[in-house]
């Protein structure tokens, strides 16, 4: 497990380097005034950081001190669920829309991949739904695709 931890590190640390490079082909701007290349910029930064802290964490850290446990099949199947939810949400999303989209994106996530209470899940839903077109069609002003609610 030490070696996957490792490529991973690794590889995470070049997929940052990738992202600087490309981000810095944009007009980084000021914090004041961020352009383009702002976000890209501090977020690939950000990765580079992290992924060379695992690196040393991992060096660091003895090989019989390994906590790591293989992922059980159920556990593959709930990744495997949620990833292909979240496809369905970018296949989906121009033609329902960000509001019906994210209801139903939260609704499958909250019953299907963890089962909870019927109740629960669609309040929950409703809600994060609600909060995220708020905060960013009202707040950020942020042009959502409106689908077939037209909203």
């Amino acid at each position: 497990m030490r070696r996957s931890t490792i490529a991973t590190g690794l590889v995470l640390a070049g997929l940052a380097g990738l992202i600087f490079f490309e981000a810095s082909r944009l007009t980084f701007g000021s914090i004041r005034v961020p352009r383009t290349g702002f976000f890209p910029s501090i977020l690939a930064i950000l990765l580079l950081f992290f992924s060379i802290a695992l690196l040393v964490q991992t060096r660091r850290q003895p090989d019989s001190e390994s906590r790591e446990e293989p992922i059980k099949s159920d556990a593959w199947i709930r990744i495997s669920a949620t990833l292909a939810t979240m496809l369905g949400f970018a296949l989906v999303l121009e033609t329902l829309g960000f509001l019906l989209s994210t209801f139903i994106v939260m609704l499958l996530l909250l019953r299907a991949i963890e089962p909870q209470k019927w109740s629960r899940v669609i309040a929950l839903a409703l809600v994060i739904a609600l909060v995220s077109y708020f905060l960013f069609a009202w707040l950020l002003n942020v042009p959502l695709p409106a689908g077939i609610l037209e909203i």
